[in-house]
């Protein structure tokens, strides 16, 4: 099992911690996500990979600590189907994924387009398409792309700003949003 650091978010990512909390103090509009909340409270998400079907939904965290088997689950339905391969994806993007739900007040299924990509299948994206960074985060385990049926893209977008954590991307002509535990910052349309 994984030790989370302090409030609960994983010492080795983004402190979506200290951002929430610094906001909230600036009296930000800010609805404060999990991270704000018991650090030894249980988190529960419910994912679907969008491509494979995959649906589950699970306990990745209690009593401060992440349960090893539950976020090997969480990392098989985010791996790279075309190359049917996983790795240890960073648990502050499940923190995020659960954030988003948070924010937006609702308890249906986040939908997974992208998760991990190997370094192939990444260069394969980036040919047909400009959107695809070559350097990647989901490379590294550190990014998804999302939507939530029924949810606007925009919706969606606006509850990951909000969060002040990692990196937001949209893209609504092909309706979903990008979070990542990178460097803080936000773009498309």
């Amino acid at each position: 099992m994984k030790q989370a650091g302090m409030l609960g978010v994983a010492v080795s990512s983004t402190s979506l911690t200290s951002t929430v909390l610094a906001a909230v103090g600036a009296k930000q509009n800010l609805v404060p996500p999990i991270a704000v909340i018991d650090p030894m409270a249980s988190r529960r998400i419910h994912l679907v990979n969008a491509h494979t079907g995959d649906d589950l939904n699970v306990v990745y965290y209690t009593h401060g600590i992440y349960i090893d088997e539950n976020i090997e689950q969480l990392n098989h339905l985010m791996r790279d189907r075309r190359a049917n391969a996983t790795i240890d994806m960073d648990t502050a993007l499940y923190d995020q994924l659960l954030g988003v739900q948070t924010i937006l007040g609702i308890q249906k299924p986040v939908h997974i387009l992208s998760g991990y990509r190997t370094a192939e299948t990444n260069a394969k994206l980036r040919r047909r398409s400009s959107g695809v960074a070559k350097f990647s985060l989901h490379m590294e385990g550190r990014a998804a792309d999302i939507f939530i049926p029924s949810v606007p893209v925009d919706k969606l977008h606006e509850a990951a700003v909000k969060m002040q954590a990692g990196g937001v991307g949209l893209y609504s002509n092909s309706n979903f949003v990008h979070l990542d535990t990178g460097a803080l910052r936000h773009w498309g349309s």
